[in-house]
């Protein structure tokens, strides 16, 4: 009887032992689940980098648009005083 109750004890201990190891084992799934949702999250983030560059570049080719447009109304200014002085030395001959 004595044996059988040692043994009873014994198995009760293991089963506590089992049952803390599932815990554990439940805490690092949740942990391993985390894990992956910040990986998920880094990506994430690793990605708005890269479209804060290519906004940044965009930024830059805009800049250089404004710049072109700049110089084709100083050309046009250009022409019309080319023009201007076409007619000028038209009445000059005159």
């Amino acid at each position: 009887m004595l044996r059988r109750s040692l043994m009873l004890i014994e198995l009760l201990k293991l089963s506590l032992m089992l049952t803390v190891f599932l815990k554990l084992s439940l805490m690092l799934t949740e942990l391993l689940k985390l894990s992956l949702i910040l990986t998920e999250l880094l990506k994430l983030s690793l990605i708005d980098t890269e479209l804060l560059k290519l906004s940044l570049i965009l930024t830059e080719l805009l800049k250089l648009s404004l710049i072109v447009t700049e110089l084709l109304q100083l050309s046009l200014m250009l022409t019309e005083f080319l023009k201007l002085s076409l007619i000028h030395t038209d009445l000059l001959k005159l």
